[in-house]
């Protein structure tokens, strides 16, 4: 692995503490749930390359693992998510199926939808 590089962006302050807190109700800084989704990025986009240049069978194996290693880190957001909306669409009282239809439909790929 290289160097590390400052990446900075620009969001709005009462976002950043709102998404800091509730992240950290999960016991895990915000910061270090954006570096283990860019680990997961970079981690698939590298399994992609070996895949598209033919790499060996093994070589794309070892690849793959190290991305399901780093995966681990991120899974655990998506039923964190998950647990969320859901809570609150009942504590709303918005009618289950219209939440089950949005959430079904956020979690299709566009090569789903193509």
């Amino acid at each position: 692995m290289g160097g590390s590089n400052v990446y900075s962006f620009k969001v709005d302050k009462e976002q950043l503490d709102r998404a800091k807190r509730f992240v950290a109700r999960q016991g895990v800084p915000l910061q270090d749930s954006l570096r283990d989704l860019i680990d997961l990025a970079a981690d698939c986009e590298q399994c992609l390359e070996l895949y598209e240049n033919d790499a060996p069978i093994g070589e794309l194996q070892s690849a793959f693992t190290t991305l399901l290693a780093t995966s681990k880190n991120t899974w655990h957001l998506n039923s964190v998510l998950r647990e969320a909306v859901l809570k609150i669409a009942k504590t709303t009282k918005m009618p289950m199926d219209i939440i089950v239809n949005v959430m079904g439909e956020a979690s299709r790929t566009e090569s789903d939808t193509a």
